[in-house]
C-alpha cells in the first residue's frame, strides 16, 4: 500500500497541474469581441453624404421606397442649379463604409480577472427649355442610370405641379405650400423618376433592390439637406441619417443637435448586461457548460432602445451626434488614388493632404416636424474627437470550479482525519489548499 505522504505528494502534484493549465486557459490567451451595435446600414428611410468644402457641396443621397416603380417620384430642392455634368448615380457602398466607421461598437473583453487591454451614370449638358404656359424652365434633362431625370424652375407651384403631372412624375397635387417655400427662395428642383423600360425590379423596388444613390453637385454658402420636401411623402416616423465631410465638426443650424453622451450609453449598456446575465444565470456551475469564446448573443445589447428614449426625451426635433472625427485625403492623389480615408474616396473633394471631419446626426421625425431644411454650420465647441466605443471587461466564471473543489474535499479528507498526518505534514497540507483555492477563483 502506497503510504500517505506519497499519496498526498501526488495530490499535490495533481493540484498544481490543474492549476497551471487553468491559468494556460484563463490568461495566456484572454478572449475580446468587437461588436456593431444599433441601427442597421439599411435602416434609415432616408440617409446622406453632404461634402462641403466651404463653397461647394456635393449632395449623395437615397432613399427607401416600396411600391410600383411607376410611381416613383423624387423631387430634390436646391438651392443652386446643379454644376455641369454632376448629376451621376452613385455605388450605395460608400455608405456602408462610412455606416460601419461610425457606428457604436463594444469592445468587450473576457478575461478571467476582469483584466483586459482593449485595442482601442451621369449625362451630358442639355438645352434649356421654356414653356411658357405653364411658367416652368427646364433646364437640362437626362438619363441617370436607371433615372430620368428634369432640373426644374418655376414661377408658382402650380405650374411645377402641373409640369410634374403631365411629365408622368406621380407627385401629391396638393404640395402647394411646400413648394411655395422653395419658390419664394428662388431655389431649383431635381425631379426623378424611374425610366420603367429598365431592368430595375417592379415589383421589389425598395433601395436593398437596386434603387441607387443619386449624387448632385452646387454652390452653396451653407451645407444643406433639403427635408422640408419630405413632409409630403414620408411615414409616420422616419429615420434620418447623414452624414457630413466638412473642414468643421458640424452641427444642424435649424434643428437642435446634441451629442450622444459616452458615460450615459456605457451605463446603460452595462445594465443590460447585468440584467441578461441575472436573468440566464441557473446558479448551478456544471463543467459540460465550460465556455470556449465569448458567448453570442444578438439580444444582449438594445442601443437602439437607448437612441429612441434619447429622442423621446426631447420636445423638440433633435439630431444626435453619434461620430465626430478627423479624416484625410492622400497627399498625391494621382500617384496614390487610393490613399487616404475610405480608400481614397475624398481625394476629389478636398486638397491634398488635407484634414477634414466627417460628423454623423441621426434622427427620427415624424412628418409634422419636417418644417424646415436641415442645414449646418461649425460647431460652436470646436471641433473635438468623439466617437462611441462601450468598453466591458468581463470576468469569465470557471465552470470547473465548483467541480474541483468538491473533488479536493474529498481527496483531502482522509488527511484532516488524522492526527499524526496534520502534525507532520501540515505545510505541505497548507500549500495544496493554497493551490486548489487559487485554481478554483
Amino acid at each position: 500500500m502506497m503510504r500517505p505522504k506519497n499519496t498526498f505528494i501526488h495530490s499535490v502534484i495533481l493540484y498544481v497541474l490543474l492549476f497551471f493549465s487553468n491559468r494556460v486557459f484563463a490568461d495566456g490567451c484572454f478572449f475580446y469581441e468587437v461588436e456593431q451595435i444599433g441601427n442597421s446600414a439599411e435602416s434609415p428611410n432616408q440617409r446622406a453624404l453632404i461634402i462641403y468644402d466651404g463653397e461647394k457641396e456635393t449632395l449623395v443621397l437615397q432613399v427607401k421606397y416600396s411600391g410600383e416603380v411607376e410611381k416613383f417620384a423624387w423631387v430634390v430642392p436646391l438651392p443652386n442649379l446643379p454644376e455641369a455634368n454632376t448629376i451621376t448615380t452613385e455605388d450605395d457602398t460608400i455608405f456602408e463604409e462610412i455606416h460601419d466607421e461610425t457606428q457604436p461598437k463594444v469592445y468587450r473583453i473576457f478575461d478571467r480577472y476582469g483584466k483586459g487591454y482593449y485595442l482601442g451614370g451621369g449625362g451630358g449638358e442639355g438645352d434649356s427649355e421654356l414653356i411658357p404656359e405653364v411658367a416652368v424652365q427646364v433646364w437640362e434633362r437626362l438619363q441617370v442610370g436607371p433615372y430620368e431625370v428634369a432640373v426644374l424652375s418655376g414661377a408658382s407651384s402650380q405650374a411645377l405641379i402641373d409640369w410634374l403631372a403631365t411629365n408622368g412624375y406621380d407627385f401629391p397635387g396638393e404640395a402647394h405650400a411646400i413648394i411655395d417655400f422653395y419658390i419664394q427662395k428662388h431655389w431649383y428642383f431635381v425631379a426623378t423618376r424611374v425610366h420603367v423600360a429598365s431592368t430595375l425590379d417592379k415589383n421589389n423596388s425598395s433601395y436593398q433592390a437596386g434603387l441607387p444613390a443619386l449624387k448632385m453637385q452646387f454652390q452653396t454658402d451653407k451645407p444643406v439637406f433639403p427635408l422640408r420636401i419630405s413632409e409630403l411623402t414620408s411615414a409616420n416616423e422616419n429615420e434620418i441619417e447623414l452624414y457630413v465631410a466638412a473642414p468643421h465638426r458640424m452641427v444642424c443650424e435649424s434643428y437642435h443637435t446634441v451629442a450622444m453622451e459616452q458615460e450615459e450609453v456605457q451605463r446603460l449598456i452595462e445594465k443590460q448586461i447585468d440584467e441578461n446575465n441575472a436573468n440566464s444565470s441557473t446558479g448551478i456551475a456544471c463543467a459540460c457548460d465550460q465556455a470556449t469564446e465569448p458567448a453570442q448573443n444578438e439580444t444582449e445589447y438594445d442601443y437602439e432602445a437607448i437612441f429612441q428614449d434619447k429622442i423621446a426625451s426631447f420636445t423638440k426635433p433633435t439630431f444626435i451626434v453619434e461620430h465626430a472625427t478627423m479624416q484625410w485625403t492622400s497627399y498625391n492623389p494621382i500617384e496614390y488614388p487610393d490613399h487616404g480615408s475610405f480608400n481614397g474616396y475624398f481625394n476629389e473633394y478636398f486638397s491634398p493632404g488635407e484634414e477634414f471631419w466627417l460628423t454623423r446626426l441621426r434622427t427620427i421625425l415624424t412628418p409634422s416636424d419636417m418644417q424646415e431644411d436641415v442645414t449646418f454650420i461649425p460647431d460652436t465647441n470646436g471641433d473635438e474627437w468623439f466617437y462611441l466605443w462601450i468598453h466591458i471587461e468581463d470576468k469569465i466564471s470557471n465552470p470547473w470550479s465548483a467541480t474541483l473543489f468538491n473533488l479536493s474535499g474529498i481527496i483531502l479528507l482522509p488527511f484532516f482525519a488524522l492526527k499524526k498526518f496534520r502534525r507532520r505534514q501540515w505545510k505541505e497540507l497548507l500549500m495544496a489548499i493554497l493551490a486548489i483555492t487559487i485554481a478554483t477563483i
